[in-house]
């Protein structure tokens, strides 16, 4: 598995940011083995999980993630 952590610190962008990755998601054609959130001192943090590494490096570059 390849992860991607991103942080969403404002959790009022939320619902509008969980819908830009999921529209990106859908127009690339990358479907992730795992999509999971944790609520942090600082907003949110998702972790998605790609079994395709070029997934999770575009996905990372899309959303300023960080691969672990």
């Amino acid at each position: 598995m390849f992860p991607v952590v991103i942080s969403i610190p404002d959790e009022d962008a939320l619902a509008a940011r969980m819908d830009t990755m999921r529209q990106w998601l859908d127009h690339q054609r990358f479907e992730p083995a795992t999509f999971r959130y944790t609520f942090a001192a600082r907003g949110l943090l998702f972790r998605v999980e790609f079994t395709v590494e070029a997934q999770a490096l575009a996905f990372a570059k899309a959303f300023d993630g960080q691969l672990p």
